[in-house]
C-alpha cells in the first residue's frame, strides 16, 4: 500500500512525512513525497525515520501527466502542494489559480480514476473572508486574497463531485504555527519568534491587540489529517482550531519566553482585517481535540532559537 503526500517537502508536509510511519492505519505503507522544489527545501528529506519505506517525485501538480504517474497504487493522498503565502498571492494571482485550483482538480481527478481510498484536502480557514460572528462550516464564505479564491474554489468542487465512492475530508485550518523541519517564517506566531530570537523589533498596530485569530498548531494539523484519512472521509469540510486568541496573546507568549524582545506600536494607515472567531465544533463532536496552547508553541520556538538568545 502507497501514501501520496503533495508538497510533502514543505512546513506541514515535512512533519507528516515523518508522523505517517508511526500511525496504525499507515504503518507499513509506502510514503511517497511529491514536491516541485518551488521552496528548496532539500533538508527536509534528510533524516527521515530509516525504518520506512519512502519515495520522492519531483513533479508539479500541473502537470496532469506526472500526477497519475505518481498516483499508481496509491491508497490515501494527503494534498498538501500549494501556493500558501497569502500577501505574496496579490502578485500572482495567475499561478495561483493554476496551483491551488487547477493543479488542486489534477490531483483530486487522478486519484479518483486511480481508484484511491481516501482523499485529504487541506483547505484554509482563509476561505471566510472577514466576519464580525462565529464561524462554522455553513457560513458564506467570502474569501480576500487570490489564495483563499482558489483555495475555496478547489474545496468547493471537489465536495461537489463526491460521491461516495472515494473519501473525501476538506480540513479548513487556522493560522498554523510552531517547529517543523520544513519551516516557514511568513506567519505571525513564526515570524515574531524569528525576530525575537534574532534581535529584531516586533512592531503591532494600535487597536489589533484584542484583534481574534483561530490559531492551530503545526502538530495538531498533521493529526487532523492522519484522523481525516483514517476517521472522516465522508465529503465534508471541517474547520480545525487550536486557539481562537488575540494577538496581544501572541504578544503576551513571545515576551514571557523572549524576555529580552523589543515590542512598539505604529498606527496603521488603513487596517481592514477584523476579528473572527472559527468554531471546531463539528470536528470535536467527531472525537477529534486538538493538545497545543499558544504558549506551548512558543515555548517550542524559542527552546529552538536557544543558542541565540542564552
Amino acid at each position: 500500500m502507497t501514501v501520496l503526500v503533495t508538497g510533502g517537502l514543505g512546513y506541514l508536509g515535512s512533519r507528516l512525512i515523518r508522523e505517517l510511519p508511526d500511525h496504525p492505519t499507515f504503518s507499513g505503507h509506502e510514503i511517497r513525497i511529491l514536491d516541485n522544489y518551488r521552496q528548496p527545501r532539500f533538508h527536509s528529506l534528510w533524516d527521515l525515520p530509516s525504518y520506512a519505506d519512502y519515495s520522492f517525485v519531483d513533479a508539479d501538480i500541473r502537470d496532469e501527466e506526472a500526477v497519475r504517474e505518481a498516483m499508481e497504487g496509491v491508497d490515501a493522498v494527503f494534498h498538501l502542494a500549494a501556493v500558501t503565502n497569502a500577501p505574496e498571492t496579490f502578485d500572482i494571482p495567475e499561478k495561483t489559480w493554476e496551483v491551488n485550483y487547477e493543479g488542486a482538480m489534477t490531483t483530486y481527478e487522478a486519484a479518483r480514476d486511480a481508484g484511491v481510498s481516501e482523499f485529504v484536502n487541506v483547505s484554509t480557514c482563509s476561505v471566510y473572508g472577514r466576519t464580525e460572528e462565529e464561524i462554522d462550516e455553513g457560513f458564506d464564505c467570502d474569501p480576500e486574497s487570490p489564495y483563499g479564491e482558489a483555495k475555496l474554489e478547489a474545496e468547493q468542487e471537489m465536495l461537489d463531485r463526491y460521491d461516495g465512492g472515494m473519501g473525501l475530508t476538506a480540513l479548513r485550518l487556522g493560522t498554523v504555527y510552531g517547529w517543523t523541519t520544513g519551516m516557514r517564517f511568513d506567519t505571525v506566531v513564526d515570524k515574531f519568534a524569528l525576530l525575537a530570537a534574532t534581535g529584531e523589533p516586533l512592531t503591532v498596530y494600535e487597536g489589533a491587540e484584542n484583534q481574534k485569530r483561530p490559531y492551530l498548531h503545526v502538530h495538531d494539523s498533521v493529526r487532523s489529517m492522519l484522523f481525516a484519512a483514517s476517521e472522516l472521509g465522508d465529503g465534508e469540510a471541517y474547520n480545525v482550531v487550536g486557539q481562537n486568541g488575540r494577538l496581544q496573546d501572541v504578544v503576551d507568549a513571545i515576551e514571557k519566553h523572549f524576555p529580552e524582545v523589543d515590542i512598539g506600536t505604529t498606527e496603521a494607515e488603513q487596517l481592514n482585517q477584523l476579528s473572527y472567531i472559527v468554531s471546531d465544533e463539528k470536528i470535536s463532536s467527531e472525537g477529534f481535540e486538538t493538545c497545543y496552547t499558544l504558549d506551548q508553541g512558543v515555548e517550542e520556538l524559542a527552546d529552538k532559537f536557544r543558542a541565540l538568545t542564552n
